[in-house]
């Protein structure tokens, strides 16, 4: 089921929950399944820590129950430390591997009603301190199964109207107490019960929508997380050419950046230009004009060599293109292939029959440079905004190169100087169409 669904079926059943009055425990069959999925190794330690005491506790009433009868009395003893004590303690053992919850809730129940059943058995009808006493023993197991080991409350009832039968019986046919003793007696375990039962059901109610609440907070902190890393991403994207946009691209120059400065390899940035752009928008409209821009931003993916080479709409008809880990020869051949690759195929079809639309071409610029700490990224920018307007004035739909800066070592203004000529001085064209 999807998480949306779970959601809101517990919003829906929180609500029901927090009602006023008896609302039905049970939750819908995948909430059910998750609750018990979720509390399961919890309550599994919880049985077997408090069952482990109270099989303790047991014992040590059952020792001094023997010696305050002078020890003449030996069969309790045996029922209740060669029958009832071994097979409480294999139950309770049973515990440590987590069982399902069935036998889990059923165990522990019959386990439960038997020792009240044999508490009953051994003190009715001896003398009518016994048979009095007997209804004390028949309400503390009535609390432990209730309210001590929590059964769930389908199972804590079963045990109960158990137990609350087996008193009926043994009181009907106890001789030694008289009419008004046994209806005291039947009052205290229907209170008893009664009081155990409203507790059980409270802390059931109260455990399934403390579940609920915490799995309605884990989708929402889920969800919440989804739509932020989903508005982070939308953030970045250009939505026209689905490009990196530029608040992107200065995050990733900026990480490319110091990546290349702590490697100390090269890095390279292509500035693209689409030729006579306005011109096209002017003429054909500015529909076709987006339907270039798409084109364009297609093809650029297109000529890019792997994951970590990136592609961003710069603004207008500019795009720009960092090639990390690229040297000068390398760049080259990618702003080659964008420029031939767009002029091949970077005219969308027009929608009048028989019309042949204006050549898409791009003009490239391009620089590379080894960045260091002396360095400024800003200028590998300008050199190849530089190189990209000499390229439009040598004619448009080429490339042109600055020279590879390989001067890491030399102080922040020779640098910017290197590379400032090297733009002005030696690009070069490496394509021209006629």
């Amino acid at each position: 089921m999807p998480s949306t669904s779970i959601h809101e079926l517990a919003i829906e059943q929180i609500e029901r929950l927090s009602k006023r009055g008896f609302q039905r425990l049970a939750l819908p069959k995948p909430l059910e399944n998750a609750f018990e999925q979720s509390t399961l190794a919890r309550r599994s330690e919880r049985l077997w820590l408090e069952g482990l005491i109270a099989i303790g506790l047991f014992n040590v009433y059952v020792l001094v129950d023997h010696h305050l009868q002078g020890g003449n009395s030996w069969l309790p003893i045996q029922i209740r430390l060669c029958i009832v004590t071994p097979l409480a303690l294999l139950i309770n053992l049973s515990m440590r591997w987590s069982p399902n919850k069935i036998y889990r809730e059923t165990s522990i129940a019959g386990a439960s009603c038997l020792i009240g059943v044999t508490h009953l058995y051994l003190e009715s009808n001896k003398n009518a301190a016994s048979s009095a006493y007997a209804q004390v023993g028949l309400i503390v197991a009535v609390i432990f199964v209730n309210v001590v080991m929590r059964l769930q409350f389908v199972y804590a009832l079963s045990a109960s109207a158990i137990l609350l039968a087996s008193d009926l019986v043994f009181i009907k046919h106890d001789h030694l107490l008289n009419p008004s003793e046994k209806l005291l007696g039947i009052t205290l375990a229907v209170c008893a019960i009664s009081m155990t039962l409203i507790a059980n059901y409270s802390i059931g109610r109260e455990e399934r929508l403390g579940f609920l609440m915490r799995l309605r907070s884990e989708i929402q902190s889920k969800e919440l997380s989804f739509l932020n890393v989903e508005l982070q991403r939308i953030s970045c994207i250009d939505s026209l050419t689905g490009l990196a946009n530029r608040h992107a691209y200065e995050l990733q120059f900026a990480k490319l950046w110091r990546e290349a400065v702590d490697s100390g390899s090269c890095l390279s940035a292509i500035v693209i230009d689409i030729d006579h752009f306005k011109l096209t928008n002017d003429t054909r409209g500015h529909l076709y004009g987006d339907r270039v821009l798409v084109r364009v931003a297609s093809l650029l993916l297109q000529s890019l060599r792997c994951k970590d080479d990136f592609a961003a709409r710069f603004g207008g008809e500019e795009f720009v293109v960092l090639l990390p880990g690229t040297t000068q020869q390398g760049a080259m051949i990618v702003a080659e292939r964008i420029r031939k690759l767009v002029e091949v195929a970077g005219s969308p079809a027009l929608p009048e029959p028989g019309s042949h639309p204006r050549l898409s071409t791009v003009s490239c610029g391009g620089a590379s440079c080894y960045p260091s700490d002396a360095a400024c990224k800003e200028d590998l920018l300008d050199a190849a905004d530089k190189a990209l307007y000499q390229a439009k004035e040598l004619g448009r739909n080429l490339v042109c190169w600055g020279e590879s800066i390989s001067r890491r070592k030399e102080s922040p203004s020779t640098y910017k100087n290197a590379l400032r000529i090297s733009v002005n001085t030696d690009a070069i064209p490496l394509t021209r169409v006629d």
